[in-house]
């Protein structure tokens, strides 16, 4: 007589599998969400190339914010060749870059013919626009453009540019687990882009604390029309967000 499995062994069995289950499917989703961090670190880099060249094409001035009678370059029209993901665009190898693959929720953004085309997942520093790269003290630790979040308690966030004067790098008052705008995304960490071009990936932690990363350095140092050094200790635009810039000491 051929003897079968008892219902005892069947769920004993297929406890072991359950439990293996529950082990090794967090690891699986870890190794996912790594390896999409190394993808996104990898546009960074690309974006960080585009940067280089064009810094090369326009004389080491950074590029521009238009629309905005505050830009170091003037009140530049706000068009669709003038937003600074078409800027890098001609020196990147595809739009596809400007899109992370763990951002589940990228602005739909205008490229330079207006159609909503560029699925973005980046923002731009906005104390880093029109800097000259010679003029730069501490470059490799100035950030030019990290990631930002899709959405927060007050829905979409579309932003093109952070303002750290306004809270963008603090965390989050309705949500304590993240950072307010520039997103953490990556246990707890943000990939960048920095002045010289290079791409890392930083703690979100270390960047508040940071005058460099915050780009709150750029504002003391290099002040302009509407952004000058009282904006590093004034009170956040933002309702509920510190501004990150007043926790540093000035001369």
């Amino acid at each position: 007589m051929k003897r079968a499995f008892t219902l005892i062994e069947l769920l004993v069995v297929i406890a072991i599998i359950a439990i293996l289950a529950a082990i090794l499917f967090p690891v699986f989703a870890q190794a996912k969400e790594a390896a999409k961090k190394t993808a996104c670190l990898s546009n960074m880099k690309q974006i960080g190339l585009g940067v280089q060249l064009y810094l090369n094409d326009s004389d080491d001035r950074m590029f521009f914010r238009s629309g905005s009678a505050n830009s170091r370059s003037g009140n530049i029209p706000t068009v669709n060749g003038n937003r600074w993901w078409n800027l890098l665009v001609p020196y990147v190898k595809s739009s596809e870059v400007f899109r992370c693959p763990s951002d589940p929720l990228p602005t739909p953004s205008k490229d330079v013919n207006g159609n909503l085309t560029i699925q973005r997942s980046y923002i731009a520093i906005f104390p880093a626009e029109s800097i000259v790269f010679t003029s730069l003290p501490n470059p490799t630790d100035t950030v030019v453009i990290t990631e930002k979040w899709g959405q927060d308690y007050t829905g979409i966030v579309s932003d093109s540019w952070i303002e750290p004067y306004n809270g963008d790098f603090s965390i989050d008052s309705h949500d304590s687990t993240r950072t307010y705008k520039a997103a953490d995304r990556h246990a707890k960490q943000m990939n960048a882009v920095f002045f010289d071009s290079h791409a890392k990936s930083k703690n979100g932690g270390a960047i508040r604390a940071s005058k460099d990363l915050t780009g709150c350095q750029l504002i003391y140092s290099f002040p302009f029309s509407g952004v000058n050094p009282p904006s590093v200790t004034s009170t956040s635009a933002q309702p509920g967000q510190p501004n990150v810039c007043s926790t540093f000491v000035w001369p």
